[in-house]
């Protein structure tokens, strides 16, 4: 009788285990798309600290050509100091529009954080990455 019972809650336990399991529907995939190109407003920028409000560079850059609606593409800015390869990069964060603007304040804070004076240019390293 024990051997029974054990025979019937192997039985049905495998039973449950196999009406439990549901397929799911195919994932979709989606392209990798492509690198976007990063244009600046200007190349070269030092931006007193008197004009603190306004705007000292736009970046602007390509459609990735994600497989996605545009507002749903995240892009994060990284700056750097030139030669770094983006160890302590400083990032910004832009959903869905494909442009950021800097004011003098943000890059004069950015350029203090690294040990750079005002007022004097530096080369930086900037890049997008885009995803969704």
């Amino acid at each position: 009788m024990r051997s029974i019972f054990k025979y019937f809650m192997i039985i049905t336990g495998i039973s449950l285990f196999l009406a439990a399991c549901d397929k799911a529907e195919d994932i979709p995939v989606y392209g990798k798309g492509t690198a976007p190109q990063l244009s600046a407003s200007s190349t070269t920028i030092a931006p007193a600290p008197s004009d603190s409000n306004s705007v000292a560079l736009t970046l602007n850059w390509s459609d990735p050509k994600h497989a996605t609606d545009s507002s749903n593409v995240k892009y994060t800015i990284e700056i750097d100091s030139s030669g770094k390869n983006f160890t302590s990069a400083v990032s910004k964060v832009v959903m869905g529009s494909r442009t950021v603007s800097f004011t003098a304040k943000e890059l004069n804070a950015i350029l203090l954080g690294y040990g750079y004076p005002l007022n004097v240019p530096v080369d930086l390293a900037v890049m997008v990455i885009s995803s969704y």
